[in-house]
């Protein structure tokens, strides 16, 4: 029986070296089977792409005729816009808004698009921003504006342009209620409020500045109290708030501004020089 074993064990054992002799081996695929493969794919992908598409818009289409029901249903059971309110409208006038908001009864409140009524009425010269909101029973559009505010005229040639607090140019006509300050200078209205931040430390100089000149972009003439015939502080091209501190400091020890002076000059350290109306000159 021993031996058996063994005679089974011993043929099994001289099998193995002869198995590669029963394995078949195929060739490899070659270049061209397996760019075919790749295009079998791509077309199917193409294909699975534009039955995606299809079903989508139809699946869209299906929502959107819902919708347009659901739409046309609540419109003739209370649901249309009783009325548009308006806060924060100074400059704007009710015709430019109308053309961004072109709604009426026939609309529903429901169905309008708030962001394209907010990015329309933005658009228009003296909005800053707009916010608007839905209010229902009575079914009412809440607009509030907040408009831009002009904080200087741009004189360029023999034309003014109002500048609002961003430093930018509103395109509007405009008509100014009370005195406005008229700056000059190429790179004006981009410099002003830079000026102002500065000048706006000291309200009982601040409110007396009618006009300022800014020179090659760099540095800043400021009128007192008159345009034509006011007193010109000429400021430095650097260390402005220095300046500006030390001349408020003089003049409320000398009053500087009460006396007949043409020109106040601060564009140099540690000197103010100042010119009187019969052109003598004296330093502080």
């Amino acid at each position: 029986m021993l031996q058996g074993v063994i005679r089974k064990f011993s043929e099994k054992k001289r099998d193995k070296p002869f198995q590669g002799k029963n394995r078949i081996s195929l060739p490899a695929e070659s270049p061209k089977r397996i760019l075919g493969n790749l295009l079998i794919l791509l077309v199917i992908a193409a294909i699975s792409a534009i039955l995606i598409t299809i079903r989508d818009d139809l699946v869209n289409k299906k929502i959107d005729n819902i919708m347009n029901d659901f739409y046309a249903f609540s419109l003739k059971h209370g649901w249309a816009v009783d009325d548009i309110l308006i806060q924060g409208r100074q400059k704007t006038t009710l015709s430019e808004i109308k053309k961004q908001i072109p709604l009426d009864r026939n609309n529903n409140i429901l169905q309008i698009d708030l962001q394209k009524l907010k990015n329309g009425l933005e658009e228009l010269p003296w909005v800053k921003s707009a916010e608007i909101r839905r209010r229902f029973f009575p079914n009412i559009l809440q607009i509030n504006l907040q408009e831009k505010k002009v904080i200087a005229l741009w004189q360029y040639g023999n034309k003014f342009y109002p500048v609002d607090s961003g430093g930018n140019l509103i395109d509007a006509v405009y008509t100014p209620h009370q005195p406005v300050l008229v700056i000059v200078g190429r790179k004006a209205p981009e410099k002003i409020n830079d000026l102002l931040k500065i000048t706006s430390t000291t309200p009982e100089l601040h409110q007396r500045i009618k006009a300022a000149v800014l020179y090659a972009g760099r540095r800043w003439d400021v009128i007192f109290d008159d345009i034509e015939n006011g007193i010109t502080v000429k400021l430095p091209e650097k260390d402005i708030k220095q300046a500006w501190e030390k001349f408020s400091e003089i003049n409320t020890r000398h009053g500087l501004l009460k006396r007949k002076l043409t020109i106040i000059d601060l564009r140099y350290q540690n000197k103010i020089s100042v010119t009187i109306d019969d052109s003598e000159a004296f330093d502080e």
